[in-house]
């Protein structure tokens, strides 16, 4: 196996194949790992506002605590991955529609949480909090979808 020639004689169609197969494999992984992360912060935020301004001390500090852990990693993992995928790109652009709705949704969130939070959260008031995290976790999840149904 010194020269390519050599190599074009001992592949067999099959092998070739697998080895197709193979490459194909390692490239969609990084793709779909981008989008399972996307799918893990829709579903952290969707729990996390409720436990936020519902839950009791523990479970706020626990929260925190982990929101701060997945935006770090998530941050940092996405930088790291370098993924050159049309919709990872379209997902992760700055300005695009997924970070501009998502930036913008929280924050309606954490203001009527912060500024319209009742001394005892009744349901309608509970009922509006989750609906809202539903809404702000939408932008993750769709990202999530889109990255996962175009992967390769």
């Amino acid at each position: 196996m010194n020269g390519e020639g050599d190599m074009k004689d001992e592949l067999t169609p099959r092998e070739a194949l697998r080895r197709i197969d193979e490459v194909g494999r390692r490239t969609r992984r990084p793709t779909r790992l981008v989008g399972l992360l996307y799918a893990v912060i829709g579903l952290g935020t969707l729990v996390y506002w409720p436990v936020m301004f519902l839950g009791p001390a523990w479970s706020r500090i626990t929260a925190g605590v982990a929101w701060v852990v997945l935006t770090v990693l998530s941050v940092w993992y996405l930088g790291r991955l370098g993924v050159q995928d049309q919709e990872v790109t379209w997902a992760n652009r700055a300005t695009g529609p997924v970070t501009v709705s998502y930036v913008v949704l929280v924050m309606i969130v954490f203001v009527f949480g912060a500024f319209f939070h009742p001394g005892d959260p009744g349901g309608g008031w509970s009922a509006a909090l989750i609906t809202l995290s539903l809404c702000a976790s939408a932008p993750p999840l769709y990202a999530a979808w889109r990255v996962l149904r175009a992967e390769r």
